[in-house]
Formats: structure tokens, sequence, C-alpha cells
């Protein structure tokens, strides 16, 4: 049982009571204060939980170069997208009037696959004209390491050929053909479809690029594209939790060329009057988003609280003085029972004006000097070995006038319980004989005996009992120092 008490860190320190009324010294301005930083944490507290809810607090975000295998990449959408900008709406379309055609084609395992019409789609551009979507595909192998392209894209722009259209269609003539070659800034536009992370709620945004490709009669433009992707963590759990992992294409590096008619026929064997060459670039960003988690929150809300708290210190030294100056003005009341008749007055600068006893002025100067003196007589009874010094004293005054046996038989006496029976003394009888009560109670203690001397007893509403003059006369102690 001791060894299980010496390891309780549960204990409760005894706590003594200052008076009957409170065991800690409380003041109304510290509970002011205290209910305003209660009130100010709280707030704070809330505050700070309705931002983390609306997301509206800024994630820690970090950023490295990440070596990917694409394994995540989301390419479920429209990824490349393809149209002819009429600058004019009376421009011809060259992809709808069949002067040129869009082409796709592949490398699988560095060879290359046949060339395939790009299907145009119900999708308008911003100023009407319909996308042609070429189907995206990548794919990516790991050699010693080290991650390379298998699979690329090239999209031709070549004058029309009958071998690519459908029974049906038939290529543009001539005429037509030299009218659209006439038109001034023939372009064709390359939007590149992105994706990125929201920093604030980790939702998904959607933005592009746009390239253009100038088309001219005598040049082959070329246009070397490398798809970049970001690779994202987020680490958005309150508790506990794995991270979410993102893959997208966020943008593109251009390579661009002007090159001859002739030297785009030799390299791929059509009148090619534009390429573009779609590969994805090896390495990426990765980003970390580490939103706040419940330690976060908890750490914010406690470093407010902790800074609000300190003014704690000032209230906890405010109330240490007035504890001081109270018991110290309880102690020389207990000595000098009239000074709770003095009234004394001070400035602004709490320095005592005036002092009055009794409604009596008294001189300041004396009662400054009277002070200072009492003052420091009470402030060494607060220390605790003064308080055994004077015990030790008041035992050897007793000492002096009774034997060591007499005192030890106080180990064995007290008072005793005569719950069942009748009081013996009737209190605050006006008629009752003070001689008759003396001799009656004078060897047997009772209930009283408990209180006797205790600072409660003083605040008792009694009658007092008349005490005959000869007890006076043989206590003039009692009689010389009686307080009307």
């Amino acid at each position: 049982m001791q060894l299980l008490r010496t390891a309780d860190f549960f204990g409760v320190p005894f706590i003594q009571q200052i008076d009957s009324k409170q065991s800690i010294y409380k003041s109304a301005l510290g509970g002011l204060v205290t209910l305003l930083i209660c009130s100010a944490s709280l707030a704070y507290a809330i505050w700070v939980l309705y931002l983390w809810q609306n997301n509206k607090l800024s994630p820690k975000i970090s950023s490295s170069i990440y070596v990917s295998d694409f394994s995540l990449l989301d390419l479920d959408y429209d990824v490349i997208k393809m149209y002819y900008w009429k600058i004019e709406e009376n421009y011809i379309d060259p992809f709808e009037s069949k002067i040129l055609l869009p082409l796709v084609m592949y490398t699988t395992n560095f060879s290359f696959t046949e060339l395939q019409v790009i299907n145009k789609s119900n999708e308008t551009a911003t100023d009407g004209t319909q996308f042609y979507l070429p189907k995206i595909s990548l794919a990516f192998q790991n050699i010693s390491g080290v991650i390379y392209t298998s699979s690329e894209m090239y999209i031709q722009i070549v004058k029309c050929q009958q071998i690519y259209l459908k029974e049906d269609e038939k290529c543009a003539s001539d005429e037509l053909i030299e009218q659209f070659f006439s038109q001034p800034l023939n372009t064709i536009v390359l939007q590149v479809q992105q994706k990125q992370l929201n920093s604030l709620d980790g939702s998904v945004q959607d933005s592009l690029q746009e390239f253009y490709i100038q088309i001219e009669k005598q040049n082959c433009y070329t246009l070397s594209t490398f798809l970049q992707s970001n690779f994202y963590e987020l680490q958005n759990s309150f508790l506990f939790g794995y991270p979410t992992q993102l893959e997208f294409i966020n943008g593109a590096l251009i390579q661009s060329q002007t090159n001859s008619v002739e030297f785009c026929k030799l390299a791929y064997g059509n009148d090619i009057l534009g390429v573009i060459f779609i590969a994805m670039k090896g390495n990426q960003i990765k980003t970390i988003f580490e939103y706040p988690h419940a330690g976060d929150l908890l750490a914010n809300i406690g470093s407010i609280v902790s800074v609000l708290f300190m003014i704690k210190h000032v209230i906890i030294i405010f109330n240490q003085y007035n504890l001081n100056n109270k018991i110290i003005k309880k102690l020389i009341q207990f000595y000098y029972p009239d000074f709770k008749n003095i009234i004394i007055y001070k400035n602004w600068r709490f320095k005592t004006t005036k002092v009055f006893l009794n409604h009596q002025e008294l001189d300041l100067k004396e009662f400054k000097l009277f002070h200072k003196k009492v003052k420091q007589q009470m402030e060494n009874k607060l220390s605790y070995l003064n308080l055994l010094y004077e015990m030790s004293r008041v035992y050897f005054i007793i000492r002096s006038f009774k034997q060591r046996e007499e005192l030890k038989k106080s180990h064995q006496i007290g008072i005793k319980l005569n719950l069942a029976q009748s009081k013996i003394i009737v209190d605050s009888n006006q008629n009752c004989d003070w001689t008759n009560r003396l001799s009656a109670t004078v060897s047997h203690l009772n209930d009283e005996d408990a209180d006797l001397l205790s600072l409660s007893h003083t605040f008792k509403q009694h009658i007092e009992l008349q005490i005959p003059n000869e007890i006076y006369i043989e206590n003039e102690f009692y009689e010389n120092n009686k307080i009307s």
C-alpha cells in the first residue's frame, strides 16, 4: 500500500484556508481579466477552426525535382486541341475546305504507325470554329533506371491528298487553294489543356496554353512540344490518414523551327506545311501541400492563448499584493482592535493624505511612523519560523507554571460526545448565575471549548455574561485591556 501511495501522482496537497470563505485569494479584477482572456481565447479558437473548415489556412508548400514513372498521370481528357484561327469571319478554313488535312501518327517502340486523319469534334473555339482532337497516346519505359518516352506523337499539317479522304469527299480546287494562301496571317492554334491544384482547398483547376503555327506555301513550320507534368501530394488528413497523390499535365516546353517544304517532304514523305512533335518531359516538379492538421491547429491556438495568459502574471502580482495587505491589516486588528475604525484617505497617486480615528483626525507623521513599525511587526509574524518560535515561547510560558506530568495528561483528554443527553448549561440565558455556570463547567469540557479561542468566536452574536467584580479584581489584566 505504501508503494502504491508513493507511485500516485494524483495526490492533492493540503491548502490552508486564508479565512473561512477562501483558500486562494481571488479578486474581482482577476475574475474580469480571466473572463476576458478566456473569451478571447475561445473566440480565437473558433476563428481558427472556421478558417480551417473553409480552407482559408494556407498550407505548407514544398517543391522538388522528381523523376516519375507517370503511372498516375491523368490523360482521360482532351489534352491537345487544334483549330484554324479565323481572324475575320470571311476567312477560308483550310480544314473545312479540304485544303489542308490534320494527320497524326505515333511511335511504338521507336517504329512509326500509319498516318490517320484527326477527327473533328462538336466542340467549338471562341470564334465558332470547331476543334480537332488528336488522341493522346504516350508510353514510357524504364531503361537502366532512366525513364524514356517509348511512344510519341507527330501531328502533320499536310496539303490535301485524296488517299486520306472518304469516298464522298474531294480536295479543294486550285483556285480555292490560291485564295486561301493569299489570306494574311493564316494561323493554326494548338491548345494544351492543363490541370493544377488550388493550394487553398486542393481542388482541381483547369487552364490552357496556346501555341501558333503560321502556314506558308514555301515553308514548313515545326513545333517540338514537350509536355510537362506535376506530381502532387496532398497531406490533408485532420489527424491520421494517408496522403493523396495526383499527377497532371501542367504545361509544355516548345522548340520551334522554320524549315523548307523540301526538307519536311524529304523527312516525312508528304507535302507538309507544319509538324507538331509531342513527347513527355522525363522529370517533373513534385509539389507537397501539407494542410494544417490537428497538431498545427492546437499549436496555433495554444500560442495565442499562452500569450494572452501572460497577463495572468500581472494579476497574480496584484492579488499577492492585495492578499499581503489584507492579512497584515487583519493581524494588526488582532492586536489593535481599534484599527478597524481608522479611515485612511489617499490621493490619485495612492499617497496617504489624511487619517481619522473615530472621526478625529490624527497626526499624519505620527500615524505613518506607527503604521510602519506595526506593519514590520506583522510581516515578521507571517514568517513560518517566527510562528514556530512564538509557539515554543507559549509552551515555555505554560511549562513555567505547569508540571511536566500534568502536560503529558493533555494527550489523554478530549471533548466527550453527549448527544443523547440534554445540555447541562443553557446558552444565552441572561438570568443564569455566572458563579454557578463557572463551577459547573470549569472541570468538564463541552462543545464551547473547541471554538473558545478561534477567530470565529469573535463574530458570534451573543449576550455578554455579567462577570462579577471579584473576578475582575483577580484578573486585572483583562480589566485593564478590555475593548468596549
